[in-house]
């Protein structure tokens, strides 16, 4: 679980650091633009490798017992998940008004999975999961930070195409990734 945790904590920090001016810039000035972006892709591989070997070396402990409707609402709530990621993704007017539609999306993602399952990995992950999420608007409303003003005509309708495709792949390599099959039946 610590691995797990490590990962999720090293996530957030390389995600969020970079969104705080001050934090930035002064790390570009110490380091320089190409050892700074090399650095936070480094960071947030690494991060990953953590998160995947923590998930999967974590055991079963149970924390709370999940509603009997969770996991149906995870579908739902991961479905709005694909569609902010798709949102993210293209320069569309959706974009724009959603400000924020990755940080949006994650939350749903990781509430949908807090609702489907109840037990401590589950609870590091997705709770660090939101939590990420819920900082990285919240840091970004009080800086300002705002999408591309530039919108693409065809892009919305896109992004909601793409974010549609990548739930549908994931739907079907879910068990191979992550291991879990979430139809209820194995491979």
């Amino acid at each position: 679980m610590i691995l797990l945790a490590l990962g999720v904590v090293l996530f957030a920090a390389t995600h969020l650091l970079p969104l705080i001016p001050g934090v930035k810039a002064a790390a570009v000035t110490r380091w320089g633009r190409p050892l700074y972006g090399a650095l936070g892709g480094v960071g947030a591989l690494l991060a990953l490798v953590l998160i995947v070997a923590g998930w999967r070396t974590a055991g079963f402990l149970p924390v709370y017992d999940p509603p009997a409707w969770g996991r149906y609402a995870n579908f739902g709530l991961t479905l709005l998940g694909f569609l902010g990621l798709g949102i993210f993704l293209f320069r569309g007017s959706l974009r724009q008004a959603l400000r924020f539609p990755l940080g949006i999306g994650v939350l749903c993602w990781a509430t949908g999975h807090l609702l489907a399952n109840g037990d401590l990995a589950g609870l590091i992950l997705f709770g660090g999961f939101f939590l990420y999420a819920a900082a990285h608007i919240a840091i970004g409303n009080t800086f300002g930070i705002r999408p591309s003003p530039e919108v693409r005509g065809g892009h919305d309708l896109l992004s909601l195409l793409a974010g549609l495709a990548l739930y549908g792949v994931m739907t079907q390599l879910h068990p191979m990734l992550i291991g879990v099959s979430i139809l209820g039946r194995s491979g």
